[in-house]
């Protein structure tokens, strides 16, 4: 008895999984890409907001709203693929058009509802760079909620050919369910290992998004100030004018 189980633990890993039959081959293969996919989902992704985060952070950078619209402007146009510089000229464009519409004659009585439009247009803003830093989330939640379960599936095939060996061979020895049982328990490491870290990266981009979509509000709370100053200041310019 004691022989079969020292020639099995002399195998290779390769050998192991070999020994568990074509299904449970090409369920490793099936995680093993998965692994691989969601690695390189976690590279790009992290990539992502590491460049976003650092050229936000350079826009805001001595930024100060309270001066008026100019320098932010100028800034915008200059960072243009910025998070922020997006929600900026959202909210910006939406004031030039409300100036060309009333022909560079702006009413008082139209401003809460030009406030409102440019809520509406940070909101909108928002909502799709959320929609570009959830971009690819989707492939990390679905490894790590199905990885796991392939590799039962592997964990059950493996068992099936334990036993089979049993019936085939007629006996219960070690060495008759040892290749089923390893093959298994390999399905079952190889599940757990691509799905870990899809679920721990997933978890983390989803609270990086949350964190920016909170920060690009509490942003666009300054943008709306903004705009009432440059509005009001406008509409007295206006009156200047008409004098």
């Amino acid at each position: 008895m004691a022989e079969p189980i020292t020639q099995f633990s002399g195998n290779s890993f390769l050998t192991i999984i070999l020994q568990g039959g074509v299904i449970s081959v090409a369920i490793l293969v099936v995680l093993l890409f998965m692994s691989v996919l969601s690695w390189a989902v976690i590279g790009w992704k992290w990539m992502n907001f590491r460049v976003a985060v650092k050229h936000a952070g350079e826009f805001l950078k001595n930024l100060n709203l309270t001066k008026g619209a100019a320098e932010a402007k100028q800034r915008a146009e200059a960072n243009i693929s910025t998070y922020y510089a997006k929600e900026f000229q959202a909210a910006y464009l939406e004031y030039v058009e409300t100036y060309r519409r009333q022909k560079q004659v702006l009413n008082p009585d139209e401003k809460p509802d030009f406030l409102l439009r440019v809520e509406r247009s940070i909101e909108k803003c928002i909502l799709n760079e959320s929609l570009v830093f959830e971009k690819s989330l989707v492939i990390l939640a679905t490894i790590s909620s199905s990885a796991p379960f392939i590799g039962l599936f592997g964990t059950v095939t493996g068992i099936i050919d334990a036993f089979y060996s049993i019936g085939s061979q007629g006996a219960a020895s070690l060495a008759v369910v040892a290749p089923g049982i390893s093959a298994a328990l390999v399905a079952t490491a190889f599940g757990l290992f691509a799905a870990i870290p899809a679920l721990m990266a997933y978890n983390v981009f989803r609270n990086k998004t949350r964190i920016i979509r909170q920060q690009m509000e509490a942003f666009g709370f300054d943008l709306i100030n903004l705009f009432d100053r440059e509005y009001t200041k406008a509409v007295a310019h206006s009156k200047l004018n008409r004098k």
